[in-house]
């Protein structure tokens, strides 16, 4: 037998179905605004990356609606190319695509010297211009830690100046014996024995610390070549490319 439902009990029933009606909708429509946001900024920075006036982004737009073309110019003006939040939304959109561009790397690193300095300047700067979510990409082409046995004794004492030990220890557990030999020999007979023992001592060190580490010390070399403190040279046999 079906139970009568008081009006008191209906009316309640009803103001509770439109409270949680009205919280659904609610946050749908949230959801939908930030979607449609979200859309809108990232379309905006992607057209920044690509440049506003650009046949690319003109592409694009044009193939937006009007309302949406818009929302994408509006918000494409307040971002530079540069940005961090541009590079940012680039490079995981490129990430995502997985695309993959170790070959073309390899190619560059093993060229770029070869190019010659004038050439090999100006098409580095082109490069980080108009592909700026590279730019580490490029630099690791121009200089890696191996490239240390390269680099000058003054560089090296320099960089080692900047250097903790530790850190220096850990980075030279994956360097070639090149590279340990030139730091060895630039050091101190007593500190450079030091560093030995410690990297003894410290034994085997995780594949991902001792690439924190290097990357450190690359950071280093860039960082004193940026201020004119040291000059990056590489591959010797090629001559010497100043960044």
């Amino acid at each position: 037998m079906k139970r009568e439902v008081s009006a008191e009990a209906r009316k309640a029933q009803v103001m509770v179905e439109q409270a949680m009606g009205d919280i659904t909708r609610a946050t749908r429509k949230v959801l939908m605004d930030y979607v449609s946001k979200m859309y809108v900024v990232s379309f905006a920075k992607a057209i920044a990356y690509l440049g506003l006036e650009s046949e690319d982004a003109l592409d694009l737009l044009n193939s937006m609606n009007d309302e949406t073309r818009r929302q994408v110019e509006a918000f494409a003006k307040d971002y530079q190319k540069s940005d961090a939040r541009v590079i940012s939304e680039v490079e995981h959109i490129v990430t995502s695509s997985g695309m993959d561009f170790t070959d073309d790397y390899k190619i560059i690193k093993d060229n770029i010297i070869l190019s010659g300095k004038t050439f090999a300047e100006n098409a580095v700067h082109n490069f980080q211009k108009e592909t700026p979510i590279f730019k580490k990409k490029i630099e690791d082409c121009l200089f890696c830690f191996e490239d240390f046995q390269y680099l000058d004794d003054r560089a090296i004492q320099k960089v080692l100046k900047e250097t903790d030990m530790q850190e220096l220890a850990k980075a030279l557990k994956g360097a070639s014996t090149e590279v340990q030999a030139k730091i060895f020999r630039n050091m101190p007979q007593r500190s450079a024995n030091m560093l030995k023992e410690d990297m003894e001592w410290m034994g085997p060190v995780r594949a991902q610390d001792v690439d924190a580490a290097q990357a450190n010390l690359v950071k280093i070399v860039f960082r004193l070549s940026n201020n004119g403190d040291i000059l990056l040279t590489l591959k010797e046999d090629y001559g010497k490319l100043y960044i």
